[in-house]
């Protein structure tokens, strides 16, 4: 195994600085944004036609949990599919998404009280910059 050269191990270092001012960052805007009452994640990532969560999705799912923490309140977890499946199917694949991501947030300290989950499948679309609807919403409702 090579060992890294002080020029390697210094961007090594700069690299995860960054990383950590930039998660620092998305995750005061996370809490800002529930602060206001609504935040879209289109970031969390699901295994294709399941509810199980990729894991990829961790480090959002982190700064979730923590902006849910630092705001007081219940939380709406909303989850939505896209058209590319039959209706029935689309609206039970969002809701267990919506119930797998409630069981994360509380698997990381949220208090199940504190989150409602509930699925739309492709009732309410939303198409930015040619992205699809699969997302997830958290909308404060008390």
């Amino acid at each position: 195994m090579r060992r890294p050269t002080a020029h390697g191990t210094a961007a090594l270092v700069a690299c995860l600085l960054m990383a950590s001012t930039t998660a620092r960052g998305q995750s005061t805007a996370l809490a800002e944004q529930l602060g206001h009452g609504r935040v879209v994640l289109r970031e969390i990532r699901f295994v294709p036609g399941s509810d199980r969560i990729d894991d990829s999705s961790a480090a959002v799912l982190g700064e979730l949990a923590r902006a849910l923490v630092a705001n007081s309140g219940v939380f709406l977890i909303e989850g939505h599919t896209d058209a590319s499946r039959d209706a029935a199917s689309g609206q039970l694949l969002s809701e267990r998404r919506a119930v797998a991501v409630k069981a994360w947030l509380v698997s990381e300290g949220v208090a199940a009280g504190r989150l409602l989950a509930v699925g739309y499948g492709a009732s309410r679309p939303e198409r930015i910059r040619g992205r699809h609807n699969a997302r997830i919403e958290v909308t404060r409702v008390q």
